[in-house]
């Protein structure tokens, strides 16, 4: 029998004990329902969901006593299921804040790089594919592009190029904007890293040829 808490006096052990009885495998969805109910939790609530997504979609190892388990290694599907949890508690968060100096939450922030194993040769390879240029596609792994500015087409364009989930590539780039020592450029076509453009500059001052800004700017 599920237990139905009322925020203003349940203790964490209890709300998380009820969040693990609502369903076996937790969703995005049930996670929502739980940090706006209990906004004080909110970090041990995705923390919580997530180990027991990792528990739930974790194959069962084969009986092999040769055989050694990567504990580093995680499966595509429970990746997705803690970018999906993190996400969700990002917009939540954002949803209750006022509009002006929002800090992205720490979940966001730590979301894994898709360009940080990419060698010379597949950056550019990323650039070609996508129909820009080593300098556009340096502004995206950069996060100088303002993330509300990339058009959803364009973004599920990238994933696929990445061979990356969507919601991973959404959540790197709506973490807070860097600049890496790693050099795929020309010194003298460096973005410049004062401040965010939106997706429509960057596309205008990357060096782009009018039929890869007229691409870009199709989706």
């Amino acid at each position: 029998m599920t237990m139905n808490l009322t925020p203003s006096a349940a203790p964490l052990r209890d709300v998380l004990y009820e969040f693990s009885l609502a369903k076996r495998v937790p969703d995005a969805e049930l996670l929502d329902d739980f940090v706006r109910r209990f906004p004080k939790y909110a970090d041990s609530l995705t923390e919580f969901a997530i180990e027991l997504a990792m528990d739930a979609l974790r194959p069962e190892p084969e009986v092999d006593s040769r055989a050694e388990i990567d504990p580093n290694r995680v499966s595509p599907v429970v990746s997705r299921a803690m970018s999906r949890f993190h996400n969700r508690l990002h917009a939540v968060r954002q949803a209750t804040k006022p509009t002006s100096n929002r800090a992205p939450s720490p979940e966001v922030a730590d979301a894994p790089n898709p360009f940080a194993e990419l060698s010379r040769a597949a950056f550019r390879a990323l650039a070609k594919g996508i129909g820009a240029n080593a300098v556009f596609v340096t502004k995206l792994r950069d996060r100088q592009i303002k993330p509300d500015t990339i058009p959803s087409s364009f973004l599920r364009c990238l994933a696929d190029a990445l061979n990356t989930p969507l919601d991973l590539v959404t959540a790197y780039l709506a973490a807070p904007s860097t600049i890496t020592s790693r050099q795929f450029y020309k010194a003298d076509d460096k973005p410049d890293d004062s401040q965010q453009q939106s997706f429509v500059e960057a596309v205008k001052s990357s060096g782009l040829s009018d039929d890869q800004q007229h691409q870009l700017l199709s989706f």
